[in-house]
C-alpha cells in the first residue's frame, strides 16, 4: 500500500506540475490554477502517507 500511494502521488504531482506550468505559458485561468495546486496537495499528501506507512511496517 506504501509503494502504490508513493507512485500514486509522484504521478498526481508530475501531472499537477504539468498543468501549473502550463498555466503560466498560456493564458491565466484561475480554474485550472486551483485545481493544479489542489492537485498538488493531494499528491504531497498521499506522498506523505506512504512515508509513514513505510515507517510503520519497518518499527514491526
Amino acid at each position: 500500500m506504501d509503494r502504490f500511494l508513493l507512485i500514486f502521488g509522484l504521478l498526481m504531482f508530475a501531472g499537477g506540475f504539468i498543468f501549473f506550468l502550463m498555466n503560466f505559458i498560456s493564458e491565466y485561468e484561475s480554474t485550472v490554477f486551483i485545481v493544479s495546486i489542489m492537485v498538488m496537495l493531494n499528491a504531497a499528501i498521499a506522498i506523505g502517507v506512504s512515508e509513514i506507512l513505510s515507517k510503520l511496517k519497518e518499527a514491526d
